[in-house]
Formats: structure tokens, C-alpha cells, sequence
């Protein structure tokens, strides 16, 4: 542990880990979806009914009968749109009626919230069931998530390891040991709101370059509206924009070597540009006020992701209708525009007490039945069976009033990962280093401090948290 998996070099500027099999994902990602998108669920392995052998482990030993089994199982789900919430609550309903003696009590924590309350639990032993994952890094560095190897290898579990899209396992394997199965895949990216775009006078394809984003900022900011909004009020989102736009400069934010300072000043005065041209009251935004804004007409970009119609959604459906996804803009030093593709997933407590029902309804959960429902509020499987025909058309039940928005969506973050994906890195002590960068940031763009100043502020806290995971 203590260090933290690279998609970038640290100092250079060029992508530099795994170059060809990251290629081959992200080529692979577009083309595997589109040649499932023909295929119907004839393939699909269900999670049997009946009985299985285990010993709670990974291994086998004691028989389950799946018919009587009893378990009280507690789920961590971050998901708090209404259409994650309602997808959830169809999901308890579903497995109640197939396993009638296991009830499931969902733990709605914000992905903000979530690893600060659940490592207190795990430290007083009161530990959950199932967890939502997207970054591991942290909680298996806390010993908190268990091994999923042992359970992808036996015969009869309908989730192995080559289940899933080139590279998505990978996100979530540290060590050689995998502590999430993969739903859906995850990219960060920039959403742009065309028409209010076309009317400050710019078209979408012009949006190659960070000055370009600050130049549709500013014609977008008038008559009471702004250009762009970043959210600096939690800290989770406010690292993360920088470290979205990071990417398309070759810059990873963590890294606050001698080498990537000129490119860690351009990121600083990128955003110092844009201030101008966001709400004064950004320095206090979450992301449903992000979202809300946008969806408002009151912003015409913002820092988001795949998970973007479903936070809009139930605010102003309209607004996916002329909403585009786009790579964040290559940056001043960047060789070109990257996305940041990652993972959501579920993995097993270590500390669960009902581990063979949790993997259960993991099983359950990545049936392509439930699967292409989750793909079609987040827009991308992780999974190869799950039919692209099957989520567009479930979608269609999840965006009633603005499908052909959300397809061409959709439509958008698949081309984006096929031409520009990259995978996600991960950082160890990420949390602590997002506090770090929020309190900055915010100093530095309340005019507190300059550029060279914040850097010299960010990484001094920085160094400290890597040094503190290196011991």
C-alpha cells in the first residue's frame, strides 16, 4: 500500500502506465458495448435459488438453503437521486419476494459522508453488509473490505472476473486481490448546456482548449446568468474538478513534484480565469446545488459525469434535451483531452457477518435484469452481457420526458471513453488531500492568495499526507 496507482508520469507530462492495454480498454469499451447492444439476455446466469455450499469465506462448506435463509443485511448506498433511490427500493422489493427471510435496511449515505462513517463503524466492529464502492483505495487500506477473488473463482457464481469491460476490474483490484465487482463504468468529464451556448455566439466543437472554456464563460455570463460552476463547498468536489481538468493538462493533483509546478500554476490561474464568471455563491455549493443551478439555466458548464442525468432529472428534465458531454478541454500543457473513466461497484464488508448473503445479492445485483437498470440511470455497464438495447429501452421508462436527450447523452460519454478515456487514478489519502485543496482554493480564489502561493500551500499539505501513508 502507501503509494498510489499511476496513470500519469510525475513529472514528464505523458501518459505512462499500462499505454497499450489502456488503449485497448478504451478502444475496446465503445466497440464491446455496441456488439452487446444486439444481444438479448438468452446468456444471462442467474444466482440459483436453492442451495449452495460455503464457508463464509470465498471457499465452500456450510449448505445454504436459499429458500429459508435468514439475514438481516445492511447495504451502504450512496445513491440519492430519486431514480437511485426508487432503482434501490425495487431492488429490496425484488429480493424479499425471492429470499423471503432476508431484509435489507439501506444505509443512504452521501458519497461525502460515506468513509468517514463507516470507518468509525468498522473501528467499533458495528459493521455493515454491502458497500457501494467507487475508489477502494482508502477502505482497503483500513482493512475494511474483504478479498471478492476467492468468491469470482468458484464454479457455480455467475460473476467472474472476465464478466467485465477491459480494465473496469482493474480499478477496483489492488495487490492482486479484487474488493469490488464492477456495475457500472464511471467518467468525469464536462457538461455543457448547447443552447445557451449557440446563443453566446460558440458552437460545441469549438470547445477544444481551457481558453476556449473561459471564453464561452464569459460570453455566456449576462442577464443574471454565468458561464460555469464549480462547487467548492464540499471538499470531495472541490478536488475533484481540478482533478478532471488535470487530465487534460497532464497533471495528476497529487503530484506536486518540481516538474508538473508550471503545470499545477496553469490549472490554479485556469480557474482564477473562470471566477469571474460563476455565482459568488459556488464557494458554498454542494453538487445538488451545482446541479440545481444547472439545471435552472442559471450555468452553462459544469464539471460532472456519467451520473449526470440522473441528478438533473427530477429538477428539469428539459435541460438533458440540451445538454452535451464533452472531454474536459486540453489544457495549455496537455497533450490532448483526457477522461478519467473509473468504477461503481459493491464489495462485502470484511467485518459482515452475513458475508454468503451479501455475495448473493451482489449476484443478484449484476444480473444483466438489474444491471441494464442501474446502466440506465448511470448511463454505462461495466458488465459485456448487459444488452445496450435493453438499457435505451429501460431508460425510456427512467427519462420519460427527455429520452432522446438522455440517448444522445449516452451517446456522447460512450464516443468520449472510446476516444479519450483514460483510466482513473488512485490516490491513497485522497480524502485528507481533498481538504487540503478545498481550503486553498478557496483562499486563492477569494484573492488571499496568488498562484504561486496556493501551490506552495497545496503542496506543502499534500507532501504531508503522502508522507503520512508512505510510513
Amino acid at each position: 500500500m502507501g503509494k498510489q496507482r499511476n496513470s500519469l508520469t510525475t513529472g514528464g507530462g505523458r501518459m505512462s502506465i499500462r499505454k497499450a492495454r489502456a488503449a485497448k480498454w478504451m478502444g475496446s469499451l465503445l466497440a464491446i458495448s455496441l456488439v452487446f447492444a444486439g444481444c438479448s439476455n438468452g446468456n444471462k446466469e442467474e444466482a440459483s435459488p436453492t442451495s449452495s455450499q460455503t464457508d463464509g469465506s470465498g471457499g465452500s462448506g456450510t449448505e445454504i438453503d436459499w429458500k429459508t435463509v435468514k439475514a438481516d443485511i445492511r447495504f451502504v448506498y450512496p445513491g440519492t437521486s430519486e431514480s437511485e433511490k426508487l432503482f434501490a427500493e425495487n431492488f429490496k422489493t425484488a429480493m424479499k419476494e425471492k429470499y423471503p427471510n432476508v431484509n435489507i435496511e439501506y444505509m443512504y449515505l452521501s458519497w461525502a459522508d460515506m468513509e468517514k462513517k463507516i470507518s468509525v463503524m468498522i473501528s467499533t466492529g458495528d459493521v455493515p453488509d454491502i458497500a457501494t464502492t467507487q475508489d477502494v483505495t482508502n477502505f482497503v487500506q483500513m482493512d475494511g473490505l474483504e478479498d471478492l477473488t476467492p468468491y469470482m473463482q468458484r464454479e457455480t457464481t455467475s460473476v467472474k472476473p472476465d464478466n467485465f469491460l477491459p480494465g473496469t476490474l482493474d480499478y477496483s483490484t489492488i495487490d492482486g486481490k479484487i474488493y469490488a465487482a464492477p456495475a457500472t463504468a464511471n467518467a468525469f468529464n464536462l457538461m455543457v448546456n448547447e443552447k445557451m451556448l449557440n446563443d453566446a455566439g460558440m458552437k460545441l466543437e469549438e470547445l477544444q482548449t481551457w481558453e476556449d472554456v473561459e471564453k464561452a464563460a464569459q460570453l455566456m455570463t449576462k442577464d443574471g446568468k454565468y458561464g460555469f460552476g464549480y462547487p467548492l463547498g464540499v471538499a470531495r468536489f472541490a478536488f475533484r474538478v481540478p482533478f478532471t481538468a488535470g487530465y487534460s493538462n497532464d497533471l495528476l493533483l497529487s503530484d506536486t513534484s518540481e516538474t508538473s509546478k508550471a503545470k499545477y500554476i496553469e490549472l490554479l490561474n485556469h480557474f482564477k480565469k473562470l471566477e469571474a464568471f460563476q455565482p459568488k455563491a459556488h464557494l458554498t455549493w454542494g453538487y445538488p446545488e451545482m446541479f440545481r443551478a444547472y439545471s435552472n439555466g442559471e450555468v452553462g458548464m459544469i464539471p460532472a459525469g456519467t451520473f449526470f442525468s440522473a441528478n438533473v432529472y427530477s429538477i428539469n428534465p428539459d435541460i438533458i434535451n440540451v445538454s452535451r458531454a464533452i472531454s474536459y478541454p486540453k489544457g495549455p500543457s496537455g497533450s490532448a483531452a483526457k477522461t478519467p473513466v473509473a468504477n461503481s461497484g459493491f464489495g462485502i464488508y470484511k467485518g459482515s457477518k452475513n458475508k454468503e448473503v451479501a455475495w448473493r445479492l451482489i449476484e443478484e445485483l449484476l444480473s444483466p435484469e438489474f444491471n441494464s437498470t442501474q446502466a440506465a440511470i448511470l448511463n454505462i455497464s461495466a458488465e459485456k452481457a448487459t444488452s445496450l438495447d435493453e438499457v435505451i429501452k429501460k431508460a425510456e421508462d427512467v427519462y420519460p420526458k427527455a429520452i432522446d436527450g438522455h440517448k444522445r447523452v449516452i451517446e456522447d460519454f460512450l464516443a468520449m471513453v472510446d476516444k479519450s478515456g483514460v483510466p482513473m487514478n488512485t490516490i491513497v489519502g485522497q480524502p485528507e488531500m481533498e481538504t487540503v485543496v478545498q481550503d486553498i482554493m478557496v483562499k486563492f480564489l477569494t484573492n488571499k492568495l496568488d498562484a504561486e502561493e496556493a501551490y506552495g500551500e497545496i503542496k506543502k499539505g499534500i507532501d504531508s499526507v503522502t508522507a503520512k501513508y508512505a510510513k
